[in-house]
C-alpha cells in the first residue's frame, strides 16, 4: 500500500496511484508501463512517478507527457497525450497516448496504453474464505482484476456489478457482489455487498461486508515502553467501516483506531470495546473528545483514508500533564513483518545480504528491518533504502542501496528493482539487477483460511 501527503481517498477525483498499461513489451518504450505513484502537483494537475526508476506521468505545457528524466520543465518526453480536462490522465475520461518511434522520427498513436486507477484492496466479510488481501492481477474486458489464492474479485460487464467469485466460477457465478455504480475498482466504501447464503438459497445484504483501498494490518510502533500510553503500540487488524473509513481492531485488547469526523482525526481508545459497548464509545467521542478518557493517542488525518501513513504525526495522552502531547517517535505504518532479500548468490562478494529481515520498530521516522541473529538491517537513510551490517545507525555508509521511491513505506515495495551492491575491487556500488526486496505475503489471523462448507457456496446471480 502507498503513503504519501496528498490526500488519499478512494473517492477522490486524484487516485493515489496509477498503473500504466498496454503496451506491448517487444515494442519501443514499453518500459514506460508500470506502476506509478502521486508525487506531488504541476500546473494544477497530478504528477506520477514510475516505482523503480526516475520516470514521471505529469502536465506539462497543456498537455500530458512521460518523462524519462522525471519531474523538470523540458520539451523532451518519451510519450504525449492531449488534455483530458481532468486532474489525473485515467482511463475513462483519455484519448490516445502518443509514443516516440526511433524508426519514424516522430510521435505514433498507441491507442493500447491506458493508465488506470487499480490499487489493492482488502475485502472483510464473516466469511473468511474470501476474506483478505487481493492485489491487481490484471486487466479483463478493460476493467481490473483482484486475486487472493484461488479467490478473486472481478467485474461483470453485462451486469455491471463487482464479484467476488472463485477461479472455478464463470460468468455471473459468485459468492459476493455489489453494484458497480461507475467505480473504476471495487475498493470503495459506499459499495452494498450482497453475499450468497447456501442454506437458505438467498443473497443477503451485508452492512459489515467491505472492500476497501486499505491494508489489512496496521503497526503503531515507537512509543517508548516505560512511557504513559505505551500499550497503543501494536498490530491492528482491520475488522469494519466507521463513518466512511476503515475501522482498525487491536486483537486480544479492547483498542481500535477509528476516524472523528468531529474533528477530522484518527483516533486510539484503548478502552473502546469496554462497556458500554462501542457504539457507546463513539457516541462518547463525539460528546467528550477533548477529555482525557476519549482517548489514547490521535492525529490529524490530514485527508489520508486510513491511518498507516508514517507521515502522520501522534499526539498522545499524558496523565501527568493532563493532555495530549505530541510524540514524534510514534508512526503508524502498513509495512509488512517481513521482507525478503534475494538474488544476490552466497558465493558474491556481500551474499550475506540475501535473506529474511524482520520489521524491529521505527529509525528515523521509517520502518526498520533486521535479519535475526545478525546486525543486518534494512533501514531509510535520506532519500534511499540501505542495507547496513552495522544495524541501525546514522550514517551513509552501507553494504546496498537504492532509490526510494515517493509514496511507499518500505523497500519491499518501491525501488526495489535497481539494488547497487558495493564492489570493494571497484571500490564503489555497482548495480545488481538481480536483487529483489519483496514484501512477504498477506498477514492472515492465526487461524488458517479454508472454505466453509455450506449447502452451497456460489449462486448465479439470477438464482
Amino acid at each position: 500500500m502507498t503513503d504519501g501527503t496528498a490526500v488519499r481517498t478512494p473517492s477522490m477525483a486524484v487516485p493515489a496511484s496509477l498503473r500504466l498499461l498496454g503496451r506491448a513489451g517487444g515494442l519501443e518504450n514499453s518500459d514506460i508501463c508500470g506502476y506509478y505513484v502521486h508525487s506531488g502537483w504541476n500546473e494544477g494537475h497530478a504528477t506520477y512517478l514510475q516505482v523503480g526508476s526516475h520516470t514521471a506521468l505529469m502536465f506539462r505545457r497543456g498537455c500530458w507527457v512521460i518523462d524519462r528524466q522525471g519531474v523538470q520543465d523540458s520539451e523532451m518526453a518519451v510519450a504525449w497525450a492531449k488534455d483530458n480536462g481532468a486532474l489525473a490522465p485515467t482511463a475513462s475520461t483519455f484519448g490516445p497516448w502518443f509514443i516516440w518511434s526511433e524508426s519514424a522520427q516522430d510521435f505514433l498513436a498507441d491507442a493500447n496504453l491506458i493508465a488506470i486507477d487499480a490499487p489493492d484492496v482488502t475485502f472483510i466479510s464473516r466469511r473468511s474464505d474470501i476474506s483478505g488481501e487481493y492485489h491487481f492481477a490484471g486487466l479483463s474486458d478493460g476493467s481490473p482484476y483482484y486475486a487472493n489464492g484461488d479467490m478473486l474479485i472481478r467485474y461483470h460487464s453485462e451486469g455491471r456489478k463487482w464479484l467476488v467469485a472463485g477461479t472455478e466460477h464463470k460468468g455471473n457465478n459468485c459468492i459476493a457482489f455489489a453494484e458497480a455504480q461507475d467505480t473504476p475498482h471495487p475498493g470503495f466504501a459506499f459499495l452494498k455487498w450482497h453475499v450468497w447464503n447456501g442454506a437458505t438459497g438467498q443473497w443477503n445484504a451485508d452492512a459489515n461486508c467491505h472492500c476497501l483501498a486499505a491494508p489489512s494490518v496496521i503497526h503503531v510502533l515507537g512509543r517508548h515502553a516505560q512511557a504513559c500510553n505505551a500499550r497503543i503500540c501494536g498490530s491492528y487488524h482491520l475488522a469494519g467501516l466507521r463513518e466512511g473509513r476503515p475501522l482498525y481492531l487491536l486483537p486480544g485488547k479492547k483498542a481500535v483506531i477509528r476516524y472523528a469526523s468531529e474533528t477530522d482525526r484518527w483516533l486510539i481508545d484503548f478502552e473502546a470495546l469496554a462497556e458500554p459497548g462501542i457504539l457507546g464509545r463513539i457516541l462518547q467521542w463525539a460528546l467528550k473528545m477533548e477529555t482525557g478518557d476519549a482517548f489514547s493517542a490521535f492525529a490529524d488525518a490530514r485527508g489520508t483514508f486510513h491511518p498507516g501513513h508514517v507521515f502522520l504525526e501522534w499526539h498522545v495522552w499524558e496523565t501527568a500533564q493532563s493532555r495530549a502531547v505530541l510524540d514524534p517517535c510514534v508512526r503508524a505504518t502498513s509495512a509488512p513483518q517481513k521482507l525478503q532479500v534475494s538474488g544476490r548468490g552466497h558465493g558474491q562478494e556481500n551474499g550475506d545480504i540475501s535473506g529474511d529481515y524482520f520489521l524491529v520498530g521505527l529509525h528515523k521516522g521509517w520502518p526498520a528491518y533486521q535479519q535475526r541473529g545478525t546486525s543486518m538491517a534494512i533501514r531509510r537513510e535520506k532519500k534511499r533504502w540501505v542495507i547496513d551490517r552495522e544495524g541501525l545507525r546514522d550514517s551513509l555508509t552501507c553494504v546496498a542501496f537504492a532509490q526510494a521511491t515517493p509514496g511507499f513505506q518500505h523497500a519491499g515495495d518501491g525501488g526495489s528493482q535497481k539494488w547497487h551492491v558495493y564492489d570493494s575491487r571497484a571500490a564503489c556500488h555497482a548495480l545488481d539487477v538481480a536483487i529483489q526486496v519483496r514484501a512477504d505475503g498477506p498477514e492472515e489471523s492465526s487461524t488458517k483460511r479454508q472454505r466453509i462448507e455450506c449447502v452451497s457456496t456460489s449462486a448465479h446471480l439470477g438464482a
